[in-house]
């Protein structure tokens, strides 16, 4: 069987991409990540993060979050009076944290 041509050129791009000195990927969605990335478009809170930060976490209603770290989450959650009602635990607080940083990895991309 022989590759189509846009097959094979989609190969020689990736081989040529990945063989480029300095050659910046966009960082990938760990599990731990990925998990945060569930929590914060759909169940915090029964409503997700989301609905106030945007499905990017650059700001709706609320502000601008990409790259937080777990210690900012966590003071937020307790501090922001409009968030009380969400309950996370620390290792859903390190999971959303994970995706926040790769939010704000991918913007740097």
């Amino acid at each position: 069987m022989k590759p189509t041509t846009a097959a094979a050129g989609l190969v020689l791009a990736t081989v040529l991409a990945a063989a480029q000195p300095g050659f910046a990927q966009a960082p990938t969605l760990d599990p731990v990540a990925a998990a945060g990335k569930v929590i914060f478009e759909e169940t915090a809170g029964g409503v997700g993060c989301a609905a106030c930060h945007g499905m990017d976490a650059t700001g709706d209603f609320g502000p601008d979050i990409r790259g937080q770290d777990s210690v900012a989450v966590l003071q937020a959650l307790k501090a922001n009076e409009d968030m009380q009602f969400i309950e996370l635990s620390e290792v859903e607080v390190d999971q959303v944290a994970a995706y926040l940083r790769y939010l704000h990895d991918i913007e740097a991309h």
